[in-house]
């Protein structure tokens, strides 16, 4: 009879020790939720930027008939995105699967996926490629659209000088002429819609410019973006040599400061009907605030549209004791600096000037 009344007691017993394993298979099986719910999310939805302050566009072409799964493989290996597996679940899971267009893009690490997806959904299709070199004035720019077929001369200088761009808060409050956007328009090589309204194309120009404006170093220079910007396309029109740049402008500044006429040429031939070759007295008493022989400060806008080394140079000029550079006839375009003018005079009688 005592056995009897054990029994139960066992079998209790066995109950209670069931369910260590069962809390710990549990546990387990919340922990691999928990881990494939984190895996998920890092790879197949990790939709993030690569590098928000990477902002250059690169070309990326996209043949006809793609797979997402070839796309994803040729944005993941340009450095575009961060997963390919997470850029072929974004694509499937709204139903874009197919939907990619075939094209020519530019496309840059800081844009997302979302971003990406977006652009290569609205494919431009056939494309133009046309290159605006450093130092280029708005009349030269005209000149390259039109033998690109890309727009009239006319079209050209009607959205310049009429055209809405409230949007570009960078832009300074000019009067509409066709000096408005000297400076802005970003010297590069562009891949455009055939097609595209002469509006858009500008567009692009100022897009890029504000791309490149988030990316240069630090203004140390004191002058605002206008007068940077100015200043840049006196450094672009005078320097050849990237070592020189900074140098430059900082006798531009120098000048400034001590209120002395800046004397660029450069700013001549842009205040003159047409390009010289060379310049004469009588070119240097053009009536024109382009002149700096004749005006002392900043001419009214850019002369030109600088690249990123001249900007970069504007916003940080060297610190010297410079007021004076004249050509090195004989070098590959390098300039012998002067503190004082007859340093300056002396360097001319030696580089052949006199």
């Amino acid at each position: 009879m005592p056995e009897e009344k054990n029994m139960p007691s066992r079998r209790k017993s066995v109950r209670k020790k069931s369910k260590g394993p069962l809390i710990v298979v549990i546990a387990l099986l919340v922990l691999a939720v928990v881990g494939a719910s984190a895996v998920y999310r890092m790879v197949f939805n990790n939709t993030a930027p690569v590098d928000t302050n990477r902002i250059a566009c690169q070309e990326i072409i996209i043949d006809k008939g793609a797979s997402t799964k070839r796309i994803a493989a040729i944005l993941e290996e340009e450095g575009l995105i961060n997963s390919s597996l997470s850029f072929q679940m974004y694509v499937k899971s709204h139903d874009y699967d197919g939907k990619l267009r075939n094209g020519t893009y530019q496309l840059s690490p800081s844009m997302s996926v979302e971003e990406i997806v977006e652009i290569l959904l609205n494919g431009i299709g056939e494309t133009v490629k046309f290159t605006i070199p450093e130092g280029y004035t708005l009349e030269e720019i005209a000149e390259v659209l039109m033998k690109e077929n890309i727009m009239t001369v006319d079209d050209f200088w009607e959205v310049v000088i009429n055209g809405d761009f409230s949007q570009y808060d960078f832009l300074p409050e000019r009067p509409a002429d066709r000096h408005r956007l000297e400076g802005y328009l970003f010297p590069d090589t562009y891949i455009i819609a055939k097609g595209a309204s002469t509006q858009a194309v500008v567009n692009a120009m100022l897009n890029r410019f504000s791309d490149v404006k988030e990316s240069l170093p630090e203004n140390t220079s004191g002058l605002s973006l206008d007068e940077v910007v100015i200043l840049a396309s006196l450094v672009e029109a005078e320097g050849r040599v990237d070592e020189e740049r900074a140098i430059i402008a900082s006798v531009y500044l120098n000048r400034i400061e001590t209120k002395m006429p800046l004397q660029c040429d450069a700013t001549i031939q842009y205040a003159l009907p047409e390009h010289k070759n060379r310049l004469y007295y009588s070119d240097y008493e053009h009536d024109s605030p382009y002149n700096t022989y004749l005006f002392t400060g900043f001419p009214p806008t850019a002369i030109c549209n600088p690249g990123a080394k001249s900007l970069a140079a504007a916003c940080q000029p060297a610190d010297t004791e410079y007021f004076y550079y004249l050509w090195d006839k004989s070098s590959d375009g390098t300039h012998v600096f002067a503190k004082t003018y007859e340093e300056h005079v002396k360097n001319r009688r030696k580089y052949g000037y006199n």
